[in-house]
């Protein structure tokens, strides 16, 4: 069982140079090597892509706040997550960003 109050990451990955990826995780770098190995625990968009880097992460606090980030980013265009790899934003920045209420 995972401890809903452990500090969960969003990242996004960078799919042979041209595709994003988001996802959440505990530990991203550890994540970004699970999406490298492949099956059974990489995500299967993740495994058609010979390279994969990890471009951007930021520390959001529970999983469901983790998820809501997700979810939003998700949503956003293209141009909008090229921006925030490229500033590297923090988490109060995203948050404007995004416009999300920080409920956590």
């Amino acid at each position: 069982m995972i401890n809903d109050e452990a500090h969960f990451s969003l990242y996004m990955l960078l799919c042979d140079n041209q595709y994003l990826y988001t996802g959440i995780a505990l530990d991203p770098a550890a994540r970004l090597l699970q999406h490298q190995t492949g099956k059974p625990y990489g995500a299967k968009y993740t495994r058609r892509f010979s390279q994969l880097e990890l471009v951007y992460q930021v520390k959001v606090g529970s999983r469901a706040a983790a998820q809501q980030f997700e979810y939003y980013l998700k949503k956003c265009p293209r141009k909008k997550k090229m921006s925030i790899v490229t500033d590297q934003p923090s988490l109060d920045e995203l948050l404007n960003i995004l416009s999300i209420n920080n409920q956590d």
